[in-house]
């Protein structure tokens, strides 16, 4: 299975990186995370009203002793945060950007997020701004993620705007992401909200994350909520990362984690994603990933992609096949006809023959026409014929109907393209 998403631009992505790590280091508010989203709005709205600094020991000082000591005052500070966004979004440079608004994000008290994130709304910008919303967001998340989650809400990005919200959120306090994110989805299906409480937890907590995700049906949200542990199995090592399928009890999921770390596994080393792959006692288990790990291993040599395949259980090789296919035809169509024969009796060998068929129905039709014979069910050789032949058709209509006047094909074929 190939990873899916939602998807960002290069330049968004990186600025949510650089926000989530600077961010976290840059917390303007000493005390611990509240265990409960009642707690957290309480504590938020009694901070916003504190002013705490701290002497150059480390240790706190009292507001008399802050007052005997001014401080300077900078050009950043004279201007309000409303006028130096206005500065900051004029600013071409990427990182420099990002660096000057994340300065902004670290002076602004709870109460103040709501103006800069309406005013950031009306602004033009320079280059990437979704990016730059989402730091502000992030930033207001560790204030006050509940009036951030509210201000979502209300202004028509509810569900990007509050993923990035509730991810920061729950990597403080997961129990009080998680109780909003139940509480608030009134949907059918999936709950995407659990699926950004997981990104958030998930480097901490990976009992949970699972949890919550063996809580969610299938759907694109639990594969995402998939791919967010498995970035947090990888940071824990390769060995974590392989040895993690084998200890899920839910079928599905444990498909879908292997096809998320064989996808991180083919990025750095295919040879180990095929070893690792082919270890696994469970075709059904091997068949998630083997199509991505078949190509990825035709792509450096596909006389070695094919004698893995054999390798594996037999549910499993046919896709494994299919990834290896492709890559092997352009190659040497002979020889791939040839191998294609040799798998014959695997389960779902239908398919593998379907793949042939389109591997080589552009470059040698009457061959990939007459591999069609070799599909064993009726509607699915019936639906073929008629989908290859058409599309030669369109090319060379009078070589199609020599073709199927020569050859033995359904009735429904005959008819069409005899004419």
């Amino acid at each position: 299975m190939n990873r899916t998403h939602l998807i960002f631009t290069h330049a968004a992505v990186f600025s949510v990186g650089i926000a989530s790590a600077l961010i976290v280091h840059r917390s303007r508010d000493p005390q611990p995370a509240p265990s409960t989203a009642e707690n957290t709005r309480a504590s938020h709205s009694g901070s916003s009203s504190v002013s705490g600094t701290t002497s150059a020991d480390g240790n706190p000082r009292t507001k008399s002793s802050a007052a005997e000591e001014p401080r300077t005052l900078s050009k950043h500070d004279a201007k309000t945060p409303g006028a130096r966004l206005g500065d900051i979004v004029r600013i071409a440079d990427p990182l420099e950007r990002q660096r000057s608004l994340l300065e902004l994000i670290d002076t602004l008290g709870p109460d103040q997020f709501a103006a800069v994130a309406e005013q950031f709304r009306e602004l033009d910008h320079y280059g990437e701004s979704r990016g730059d919303y989402e730091m502000i967001l992030r930033g207001w998340a560790k204030a006050d993620p509940l009036t951030a989650l509210d201000y979502v809400a209300q202004h028509g990005n509810g569900r990007s705007g509050s993923g990035a919200i509730l991810s920061t959120w729950a990597a403080s306090d997961p129990a009080a992401a998680e109780r909003w994110a139940i509480d608030h989805f009134t949907g059918d299906g999936a709950n995407p909200y659990l699926a950004s409480v997981i990104r958030g937890m998930a480097a901490t907590d990976l009992a949970s994350a699972t949890r919550l995700a063996e809580s969610m049906p299938k759907s694109r949200e639990r594969g995402d909520a998939v791919l967010s542990i498995t970035d947090a199995l990888f940071m824990q090592g390769i060995d974590a990362a392989m040895a993690y399928p084998a200890t899920l009890t839910d079928e599905a999921l444990r498909g879908g984690f292997v096809s998320a770390i064989a996808q991180h596994l083919i990025e750095k080393d295919p040879d180990q994603a095929a070893t690792w792959l082919a270890s696994m006692a469970q075709g059904e288990a091997q068949s998630r990933a083997a199509r991505d790990v078949g190509e990825a291993l035709a792509r450096e040599d596909t006389s070695k992609a094919a004698a893995w395949v054999t390798t594996l259980k037999p549910e499993a090789r046919a896709e494994a096949a299919i990834g290896v296919i492709d890559l092997m035809s352009s190659k040497d169509i002979a020889g791939t006809a040839q191998w294609v024969s040799s798998l014959a009796g695997t389960p779902n060998y239908d398919s593998v023959v379907e793949q042939f068929v389109w591997s080589c129905n552009s470059r040698a039709p009457e061959q990939s026409a007459a591999w069609i014979q070799g599909v064993s069910d009726p509607d699915q050789q019936r639906h073929l014929y008629h989908r290859m032949l058409g599309e030669w058709a369109q090319k060379d209509p009078a070589a199609v109907k020599q073709w199927v006047a020569a050859n033995n094909v359904p009735d429904s074929v005959r008819q069409r393209f005899s004419k």
